[in-house]
This record gives structure tokens, sequence and C-alpha cells, in this order.
């Protein structure tokens, strides 16, 4: 999966590398968060998108972080989960 950061930086090549071996471990993230979707719609009664999948990933994450500010995973994972957010919502074709 290619992302919008995709600058060269350092935390860009770190989110990229993580998801791209998310990706090799889980498939798809889009596919994948449709399919946490399902499951969440199920259980909750209510409709959930895979765009809400994600953006609470990134809530879980931010509690995280708030919990263990120097855990650094917490702040990666959620800047991949808002860059799969990004993607879901199409964005990067903007």
């Amino acid at each position: 999966m290619t992302h919008p950061y995709d600058d060269g930086s350092t935390q860009a090549d770190a989110v990229g590398a993580a998801l791209a071996e998310r990706g090799q471990v889980y498939g798809d993230a889009t596919v994948s968060h449709g399919r946490i979707a399902q499951v969440w719609s199920g259980i909750l009664g209510t409709e959930v998108s895979a765009h809400q999948v994600a953006l609470c990933m990134v809530g879980l994450k931010l509690v995280r972080a708030d919990c263990t500010p120097g855990h650094e995973d917490s702040y990666l994972d959620g800047k991949g989960y808002r860059t799969i957010a990004e993607g879901i919502a199409g964005s990067w074709d903007k």
C-alpha cells in the first residue's frame, strides 16, 4: 500500500514499513477493515463502516499513547491507522 506521506522522511518510512509488514501478514488494509466493520456491525447492532473502524483504532492508539507516552509503537500504529482511514475515505485520489 502506498501512502501520501511517502516523502522520504524517517517517520514516513517507518509508517510505510509498518503498513507493508502488516499487509503481508493480514492482507489489504481496506479489505481487512471492511471485514472488521461487518463484525462490529453485528456486535453493536448498527452499521459500522471500514472508515469508522480505522478512526476508532486511531482513538484506541491515542488512549494507549496517553497511558504510556514513551511507547513509540502506539504513535506509529496511530499514524498507520490514520493513513488507512485517509485511503479508505479516498483522500489519496484527490
